[in-house]
C-alpha cells in the first residue's frame, strides 16, 4: 500500500489484535483442534520422550543405546538431548497435550514473527497475509513434535540478525552497531542461540552455512573494491565463525558429537530411502504447490523491483536454500524462512502495484483500506496471543481436561494392536516382535518395550537396514531373516506387502486396527 501503511518506530502502539495475531490464533486452532494428529504423525516423538526420561532420571546423557534389543550396548550419541529432556519434562507435567500446546505455540509464534518482519519492512497488510499463508502451507509438511522445530528459529534468527547487520553497515542512517566489533547486536545473541541449538538438533551446522554466505559475500566486495567496509565486515564474520566454533564445543559429548554427525551424513543411502529426504512431489502435493507459488512471488517481486533490490548475501541464501528445498522436502520450511523476509523487502511500499489494484475502487473504500493498514501497523503489543497461549497451557495442564486431543494419528499409527500387546506382555516377548521402524518410538513410549528397530537411521547402519528392507518388502529370503532373528510376531501397516505375504503363509492375525495388523507365526 502507500507509505503510510508502513509501521514506524514513532507510530502509536495499540492493544488491538493485528492480522498477525489472528494468524497466530489460526495456526494454534489448526494444530490443536482441527488437525490435532498432524504434529504427531511421526513416531519418533515417542523415543525422544523415553530418552528424555532417562536423562531426567539419571541426570546424565546416555552413552549407549537404550531403545533396541538388537544393539543394546552399541555406542549412541543423543545429540538432541536438550529437546528430549524438555519433552520428558512436559510429558510429566501435562502429557502429550502440553507438548502439543508448546509446539503449536512455537510454530504460531514463528508465523507471527515472519508476518511482523514483512510488515516492518513496509509490506502491505494483504500481501503480508497472503505470503504468510502460502509460507505456512508450504512449511506444514514438517510441522512435528520433533527437535527440528528449534532449527526453524535458529535459521530465522541467524538470517535476520546477519541481514540486519549487513544492511545497517550499508545505510549509515541506520547504523546503530558499535564499531568495530558488534558484540551486543551480533556476537552475543548468535552465540547464545548456537549454545542452545547445538544441544537441540544437529542442523546447527546451518548457522555456519549462513555465516559463511555472508562472509563470502563480504569477501567478494572486498576483492572487487565495491565497499569501503568490506574488509572490516569480512573480519567480523570470520571472528563470529571462530566464536561459534568455540561455542559448539559446549555439549556433553565434546568433539565426539561431530564424529557422530559426520558418520550420519555419510549414510546417504539410508537417507535417500527416507521419505522426508526425498525431493518434493509437485503432482498434487499442497506443500510442493505452495513452494512453487513462493517461487512465483519471488520472480514477480524481482520483476517489480529489479535484481539489485535485495542484497548479495540474501540472494545467495535464497539460491542455497531453494536448492535444499528442491533436493529434500524436509527443507521446504527452511526456504520459507528465508523467502518471506525477502518478499517483505521486495514488496515494501508496493505503491505502483497498490495503485493498479485499487484504481477502480471508490475513494472512500481506498481511504478505509489505507487507514486500516496504518492502524494494523500499530498493533504490536500482541496481547491476544499472550493471553490465548496462557489459556492453552492451563487447559493442557488441567487434570481431566479432554478438550485438547493430542495423540498419535490412528490412521497411520497402531492403536488397538498396542492395547492387545499390553494385555499380552507375558506371552508376547519384546525380543520376538518386529514392528515398523517408525513405530519403534511409539512402542518404547506406550509399552516400555525394547524394539527390533526404530527410525534412528544414523544408528543402525547400512547392513542392518538392508536386511530390514528385505523383510519390509517381503523380498526373497525374508523368511530366513525372520527365523534367524527369532521374530515370531510382526506389527506392520495393515495394507503392507509383508502382512499380505505372512497371512498367505499361514501367519495368524491376533489384532487389527485402521493402521496396523499384528500377526503371529503359526
Amino acid at each position: 500500500m502507500q507509505a503510510q501503511d508502513k509501521p514506524t518506530a514513532a507510530s502509536t502502539k495499540n492493544y488491538l489484535p493485528g492480522v498477525g495475531d489472528l494468524l497466530f490464533i489460526g495456526v494454534c486452532q489448526l494444530l490443536l483442534f482441527m488437525r490435532p494428529s498432524l504434529i504427531f504423525s511421526d513416531g519418533s516423538t515417542g523415543w525422544h520422550i523415553v530418552g528424555g526420561r532417562y536423562i531426567l532420571d539419571h541426570l546424565s546423557v546416555p552413552a549407549h543405546d537404550i531403545f533396541s534389543f538388537t544393539f543394546p550396548q552399541k555406542h549412541w550419541v543423543a545429540y538432541e538431548w536438550l529437546f528430549e529432556a524438555m519433552a520428558a519434562g512436559l510429558d510429566r507435567l501435562g502429557g502429550l497435550p502440553l507438548m502439543a500446546v508448546v509446539i503449536a505455540l512455537a510454530l504460531a509464534s514463528l508465523v507471527l514473527l515472519l508476518y511482523q518482519n514483512m510488515r516492518k519492512s513496509g509490506t502491505p497488510v494483504m500481501m503480508a497475509l497472503i505470503f504468510s499463508i502460502f509460507g505456512l502451507l508450504a512449511s506444514a509438511n514438517h510441522w512435528l513434535v520433533r527437535p527440528h522445530v528449534f532449527t526453524f528459529f535458529g535459521v530465522y534468527c541467524f538470517y535476520v540478525l546477519l541481514d540486519a547487520y549487513w544492511k545497517r553497515q550499508e545505510d549509515k542512517s541506520l547504523d546503530h552497531f558499535p564499531f568495530p566489533f558488534p558484540w551486543r547486536h551480533l556476537y552475543l545473541p548468535l552465540s547464545a542461540m548456537m549454545l542452545i541449538w547445538v544441544n537441540f538438533h544437529p542442523a546447527f551446522l546451518l548457522g555456519f552455512v549462513l555465516v559463511g554466505i555472508y562472509a563470502f559475500s563480504a569477501c567478494l566486495q572486498w576483492i572487487a573494491g565495491t565497499s569501503k567496509l568490506a574488509a572490516k565486515r569480512t573480519g567480523h564474520f570470520v571472528l563470529l565463525a571462530v566464536i561459534l566454533l568455540c561455542v559448539i564445543l559446549c555439549n556433553p559429548y565434546g568433539i565426539d558429537l561431530f564424529h557422530y554427525i559426520g558418520d550420519y551424513l555419510k549414510g546417504s543411502t539410508i537417507l535417500a530411502q527416507t521419505d522426508e529426504f526425498k525431493s518434493p512431489n509437485f503432482k498434487g502435493n499442497i506443500h510442493a504447490i505452495c513452494l512453487e507459488i513462493l517461487f512465483a512471488f519471488l520472480v514477480f517481486g524481482l520483476y517489480l523491483r529489479g535484481a539489485g533490490s535485495i542484497t548479495l548475501p540474501s540472494t545467495l541464501c535464497l539460491i542455497v536454500f531453494a536448492f535444499m528445498a528442491l533436493s529434500s522436502q524436509r527443507n521446504i520450511p527452511l526456504f520459507a524462512l528465508i523467502c518471506l523476509p525477502c518478499l517483505g523487502h521486495l514488496f515494501a511500499g508496493a505503491n505502483k502495484l497498490y495503485t493498479a489494484l485499487t484504481q477502480r475502487l471508490p475513494d472512500r473504500l481506498k481511504a478505509s483500506i489505507r487507514d486500516f493498514g496504518v492502524t494494523e501497523g500499530q498493533s504490536t503489543m500482541h496481547i491476544l496471543p499472550i493471553v490465548y497461549g496462557l489459556i492453552l497451557v492451563v487447559m493442557a495442564m488441567t487434570a481431566g481436561n479432554k478438550s485438547i486431543k493430542a495423540d498419535f494419528d490412528v490412521e497411520t499409527a497402531p492403536s488397538e494392536t498396542l492395547v492387545y500387546l499390553e494385555r499380552n506382555k507375558g506371552v508376547i516377548k519384546a525380543q520376538k516382535l518386529l514392528a515398523l521402524d517408525n513405530w519403534g518410538g511409539i512402542l518404547s513410549y506406550r509399552l516400555g518395550m525394547p524394539v527390533y528397530i526404530d527410525d534412528r537411521a544414523d544408528f543402525y547402519g547400512q547392513d542392518f537396514y538392508s536386511r530390514y528392507g528385505v523383510i519390509c518388502e517381503a523380498r526373497p529370503g525374508y523368511e530366513r531373516l525372520l527365523r534367524e532373528a527369532g521374530l515370531d510376531y510382526v506389527l506392520f501397516p495393515r495394507e503392507s506387502t509383508l502382512v499380505a505375504r505372512l497371512k498367505a503363509d499361514g501367519w495368524k492375525t491376533l489384532a487389527e486396527d485402521r493402521a496396523s495388523t499384528l500377526v503371529a507365526r503359526p
